[in-house]
């Protein structure tokens, strides 16, 4: 018996040798280089017409030279310096290479001190999968706000 048992023993420690040398693969989303899309600019504005410079206009730059993604999806978050924060997905389809895309954040100035602008964005359709691309951006408002619920829209 003690024969028997010294195969098995081999048997399980070749077994355990051979699954601990197999490869393996994290999944990690491929980061770009952010040339290819940033914030250009983000300030405080009247893009509304309410007489009050309480509202946000951000600019993401698009410098995808030669490359033609089906799809890009831009998250951003805006952060108000009391730590609110919104959070919003533009989606953009056949996306222009070199443009501008502006974001008009209507009423969400609404506090002092300086906000944070932060963008995580996800290329895709270029046919190696997802490329992620990320961008941060910051400035500082004048005090007060204006009137009605904060709100978004994106256009080129």
């Amino acid at each position: 018996m003690s024969g028997l048992y010294r195969v098995k023993a081999l048997l399980l420690l070749a077994t355990l040798l051979a699954v601990s040398c197999i490869p393996v693969v994290c999944a990690s989303p491929k980061t770009a280089d952010s040339s290819l899309l940033y914030i250009a600019d983000a300030y405080y504005a009247d893009l509304d017409g309410d007489s009050s410079a309480d509202d946000i206009k951000i600019l993401v730059q698009f410098a995808l030279r030669d490359l033609e993604p089906t799809r890009v999806d831009i998250n951003l978050w805006v952060t108000l310096p009391s730590g609110t924060t919104y959070a919003f997905r533009v989606s953009v389809y056949k996306a222009p290479s070199d443009s501008t895309l502006n974001i008009d954040c209507i009423n969400m100035a609404c506090e002092s001190g300086w906000y944070d602008v932060k963008m995580l964005a996800s290329i895709l359709g270029l046919g190696r999968g997802r490329v992620s691309v990320e961008d941060a951006f910051s400035f500082d408002p004048p005090t007060g706000g204006g009137p009605g619920l904060p709100t978004v829209s994106a256009y080129f």
